[in-house]
């Protein structure tokens, strides 16, 4: 009697801890929805502003060589993704960039790199809605990188993709010979223009990395959270049918008690 009770509270248990995964799920996947249409039109924004800049390749000044580049690495700020915030640590160590300065997006990721002078943490996106403000913060320790190098430096981003984790040139800017043809029209002074595309370039390249980066971590934990609910089910089933083997194994013993104690009674 006391074993089936203690599968039964385990069952009870199992139960619970589906209701909380089902619910993480259903959370998990409702983001995911929301964050790859927002990626979506970002990548066409991302676009539409690679064409502007370079139609004001004309009045962009010449880039200065990069001589340090600053690492960019996008990781997780929750856990129960998989190997996301691993894959990135393991490719960025095989490119061999411990020596340069390295920005880490996501409080997970942070947690797992070795200290160094050079590191800037920065705190990540819960998701879509506040992907915009870790921008904001990634420039900003972006400048703060610069000024600790003291010279121009280039940007490398490194997120998890579909298909593993990928890298992807930031800074210099890629701009492109100066397309034939006539300027485009202009209210402001082209220099200004110029400027301001590029910076609006740079940032909404950024968001569209850190959306997709989001949007794989999400389908990371998805999977995570699918693959701990079918063990969770298996788990449930055999412990239901060691309970009812054991309430069988209590039937028979009930009716030889009653059966044997009927033949005393004869």
């Amino acid at each position: 009697m006391s074993q089936r009770r203690e599968i039964e509270a385990q069952l009870a248990l199992y139960d619970d801890l589906s209701g909380i995964l089902g619910a993480m799920r259903s959370f998990a996947l409702a983001e995911l929805h929301r964050i790859s249409r927002r990626e979506e039109a970002q990548q066409e924004v991302v676009r539409v502003l690679a064409q502007a800049l370079q139609d004001v390749a004309p009045f962009q000044p010449p880039p200065e060589p990069a001589l340090v580049d600053v690492w960019l690495l996008l990781g997780s700020v929750r856990g129960f993704c998989g190997s996301f915030n691993e894959d990135v640590v393991r490719a960025w160590r095989a490119k061999g960039g411990q020596r340069q300065p390295l920005i880490v997006v996501g409080e997970r990721l942070a947690a797992t790199m070795p200290e160094q002078a050079s590191l800037f943490p920065v705190a990540g996106a819960d998701g879509g809605l506040d992907a915009a403000a870790a921008i904001d913060r990634i420039l900003a320790a972006f400048d703060a990188a610069r000024r600790n190098v003291g010279q121009t430096c280039g940007l490398l981003a490194c997120l998890r993709d579909e298909d593993g984790v990928r890298w992807q040139r930031l800074l210099p800017l890629p701009v492109k010979t100066a397309p034939a043809g006539a300027p485009p029209l202009m209210y402001e002074q082209p220099l200004v223009v110029a400027a301001g595309v590029s910076e609006h370039f740079l940032f909404h390249q950024l968001l569209a990395l850190v959306l997709r980066s989001i949007r794989i971590e999400n389908r990371q934990r998805l999977m995570q959270m699918e693959n701990a609910l079918h063990h969770l089910e298996q788990g449930s089933d055999e412990l239901a049918r060691r309970r009812n083997r054991l309430r069988q194994e209590e039937i028979v013993e009930e009716i030889e008690v009653i059966t044997g104690m009927r033949g005393g009674m004869r």
